[in-house]
Parts: structure tokens; sequence; C-alpha cells
């Protein structure tokens, strides 16, 4: 073959090769092994989601991972229509993971086909959470060991936790070991979702980090835990740690000593006057591992940037102390000046009937005094006298 001949098989070749590269490249699924199945990218839309996944779902796969996709709804029985057909149920799926891909809405059967799953993973998405949604939405997953929801709610401010509370309702968490429900703008724990996490028998570990958490209360019901290993509250934004939270803890330790509970709370937003001196007291006390705990630091006022654990009692509350006394005393006087211009005000008002009524008495202190005198002037002697 010439020189020609060998330039136009190869240019042939080559766009061959560049269309075969293109057709691969849009298909946005890839079967890593016969049991895993990965999809991602923009090409993973709402119709890919809708029409084309189940299509490529096996009963052999063991793990689903799509990730950075483009549409925002989990339609029910997404991944298998078994409640049609019950055979194709994802007996051997033990691993799902959604993370990334902007879900906004999940339908409550989403996930009724996969009764072996064990991990779960929807972090970093925006699912909108409402008082009207389907409870219990993984009532179906009773294997389930990992459910990881960071960053995966759309924040809602205070009705956020109130609303959580609904993701886990008419759930059987019997196995579960791990929850993340970090970076999700939650701003307080509520009772209804303190009791939801007791329920969960075997959780081992608990991750609320990069919150806007301002108080640290823990339900009593906590006492019960018997697995819970670690709790993770850092980056959040505490002031202090009430006492029943201190008892809770020192609870669940001295009931399950071989479980080692550790807590993490560092960086948090300290504050340290003298509210702050029974934590202190009890960090150098409990046997609870406070992870990072020589890292704590106050967060502002005069202690600034000082170590929680280095502080002195008078550090914490001398200058809290000489300030209440300075204000109760400015107090005192403020209310002292206040009564005497009262009384002032009132001398000059009513200055004339005052003169008047001091007129008064004196011209009858007088006349008692004159009528006085006559009796006695006017009275009989007698032998005695």
């Amino acid at each position: 073959m010439d020189n020609q001949g060998l330039w136009f098989t190869s240019i042939v070749s080559f766009m061959v090769a560049c269309l075969f590269t293109k057709e691969v490249s849009s298909d946005p699924c890839r079967p890593v092994t016969n049991a895993i199945l990965w999809c991602s990218g923009k090409e993973v839309d709402q119709a890919f989601i809708n029409n084309t996944l189940k299509g490529l779902i096996t009963a052999d796969l063991e793990e689903i991972h799509i990730t950075n996709g483009s549409f925002n709804e989990l339609p029910p029985n997404a991944f298998s229509n078994c409640s049609q057909q019950s055979s194709s149920k994802l007996t051997k799926l033990t691993k799902l993971v959604l993370s990334s891909n902007n879900i906004t809405k999940i339908h409550g059967k989403t996930f009724h086909c996969m009764p072996n799953l064990e991990k779960l993973f929807l972090d970093n998405n925006s699912w909108q959470i409402h008082k009207d949604s389907h409870s219990g939405y993984f009532n179906n997953l009773p294997s389930l060991v990992e459910l990881d929801l960071t960053a995966a709610l759309l924040p809602m401010e205070r009705l956020h936790v109130t609303h959580l509370r609904y993701v886990f309702e008419n759930t059987n968490f019997s196995k579960l070991e791990t929850l993340r429900l970090g970076c999700n703008g939650i701003q307080f724990l509520d009772e209804e979702l303190g009791k939801s996490l007791c329920n969960m028998d075997n959780l081992k570990h608990i991750n609320f980090h990069g919150n806007s958490l301002g108080r640290l209360q823990l339900t009593n019901c906590f006492q019960k835990s018997k697995f819970l290993e670690k709790i993770d509250f850092s980056d959040n934004v505490f002031t202090y740690v009430d006492q029943r939270t201190m008892d809770v803890l020192d609870t669940i330790h001295s009931e399950n000593p071989d479980v080692n509970l550790t807590v993490n709370l560092l960086n948090q937003q300290w504050s340290c006057d003298c509210a702050i001196k029974p934590f202190k007291d009890w960090m150098t006390t409990t046997k609870v591992h406070l992870m990072g705990m020589g890292k704590y630091r106050c967060y502002d006022g005069a202690n600034f940037h000082k170590h929680i654990i280095n502080l002195s009692d008078s550090e914490m509350c001398g200058d809290h102390v000489d300030s209440s006394v300075q204000a109760g005393v400015v107090v005192v006087i403020v209310l002292l000046v206040i009564i005497a211009l009262v009384l002032v005000g009132v001398l000059i008002v009513y200055r004339n009937r005052l003169t008047s009524l001091a007129r008064g008495v004196r011209k009858s202190l007088v006349r008692n005094s004159h009528a006085q005198y006559s009796s006695v002037d006017k009275s009989p002697l007698t032998a005695d006298a």
C-alpha cells in the first residue's frame, strides 16, 4: 500500500475511533464489575431516572452508585418494579450511593425493593421535607446499618428539625449503627427527634458536626444507649453545656464502661464566664473521652482564646461578680435619685396645701395648749394641794 493509502486508512480509523469514543463517553453509566453499577454526570437527568435506570439494574447487583447527576426527584420504585413482580426485588443490593444529585423530593416508596440494603448515602442534596410529606421513608430497610444525610436537607430554619422526625417516623432502625446529620443548618434538637434517636437500639455513631446548634441538650432517654461509642458535635455554636447533658453522658459511660464513649466538642463559641464553670469542672472529672479537650478555647470576652481547661475560678467568675456588684450599686443609686426627685416634685407642686396644713396643725396645737392652761387655772384646790 502506498503512502496515500496508508494516510487515507489512518484518517478513516481515527474518525471511527473518535465516533466510537464519543458513543461510549455519552453513556453516563458503566459497570465496574458484574456486581457494581456506576452512573455519573449531567446526563443522569430526570428522564434517565424515570425511563432508563431500571433497564440497567440486574438482580445480581450488590452496589449502585449514582452521583453528580442533574435530576431532582426519586420516583416510587425507582430501582425496581417489585410491587408488581416480587421476584424483581434486589435482594443482593447492600450499598446505594446517591450523593450530589440536587435531589429535592423523595417518594415514600423509593426504597421499597431492597430489603437487604446496609448502606445508604444521600449526602450533598437539597431534600425538602414538609409536614405533609410521606412518613417512614426508610421503613422497608430493616437491614440498614449506615445512613448518611450530611448536607442532604434543604435548610428550613427552626421548622427544619421538626420536619426531620418525618424521616424517621414509623421506621425500624433496629440495626442502624451510624447516622450522619452534619451540615444541615440544624439549630436545635427537639424532644421528638431525641426520642427517635433513642429508639435506634444499636446506634454507635451520631454525627451533628457543622450545624448551628447553640446548646447541647440530650434527652434523658439516651441514658439507655448501650452501644453508643461516639457523638460528634464539632463546629457548632455552643456557648456552654447544660448539667442534664453532662449527667446523661456520665450515665451512658457508667452503664457501659467497656464502650469508652467519645464526644467531639471542638470548635465552638464557648462563653467563658461564670456559667461555664460547671462544664470546666466536669471536663476534669468525667470519664467520658472528650476529643481534643485541651484545644477548647474561649470564643470572646476577657478570656478570649484562652484554653478552658486552664482557666481559674477567678478568671471565670471574678470579673463577672465584680461587674454584678457594681451594676447593683448603680441601680440602687439611680432608684434613690428617682425617689428624691419625686419627693422634691411633690413638695413643689403641693407647697401651698402643705403650708396651709402646717399652719392648721400649729394653730390646733396652740389652741389645745391654751385650753389645758385654762382648765388648770379654774380647777378647785384640794387639801392635798
